[in-house]
């Protein structure tokens, strides 16, 4: 099975000020998904989500094989 590097940005509601973090998962859902359920963005959390993508390097998205 593969999994993908994706570029999660998020932003503190209340300074504004903007983090990008790399996340691995199999899609950009679960990407996504990781840091709301980790708490870090939600409706009762410090920061907001504003978008998700994949990384790419050479002209490729990051990608890596995980055991089954």
């Amino acid at each position: 099975m593969k999994e993908q590097l994706f570029s999660v940005g998020i932003q503190h509601i209340k300074s504004g000020e903007r983090i990008s973090l790399d996340v691995w998962a199999e899609n950009v859902d679960k990407a996504t998904a990781h840091l709301v359920h980790g708490g870090l963005i939600g409706p009762y959390a410090e920061y907001r989500w504003t978008g998700t993508g994949p990384v790419y390097r050479n002209n490729e998205i990051v990608t890596k094989e995980i055991p089954v």
